[in-house]
């Protein structure tokens, strides 16, 4: 028994030819940077893979815990450039205390 995909064919009349890459802001609009302290940001990354587990991507972001909202983020590999990425666009902001879970490049460079 063979099975089909009735919306397949019908996809570019419903204009689906094709997909957006979606660019999300690295930097939060809600905290203004500069006016804004910072009392306590948690740096941490997740991993996951595209397609193939060869290709992994991990996701470093800062999160602002007094105000519940990701402040900063990256996508790269897991590497002291990427973790530099994170960091360049944090240093618009005043940060009073940084968290981590102890992986040695945050040490290094916090």
């Amino acid at each position: 028994m063979s099975r089909q995909c009735t919306h397949y064919g019908r996809w570019p009349q419903h204009g689906f030819t094709s997909l957006k890459k979606l660019r999300p802001q690295s930097v939060t609009s809600r905290i203004q940077p500069g006016s804004d302290v910072i009392v306590c940001a948690e740096m941490d990354e997740q991993w996951g893979y595209v397609g193939a587990k060869s290709r992994q991507r991990w996701l470093f972001y800062a999160y602002d815990r007094i105000r519940r909202t990701v402040v900063a983020h990256v996508f790269g590999e897991r590497t002291l450039a990427t973790l530099e990425r994170l960091l360049s666009l944090l240093s618009a902001f005043e940060v009073v205390v940084w968290m981590t879970d102890g992986w040695p490049l945050y040490e290094s460079r916090l």
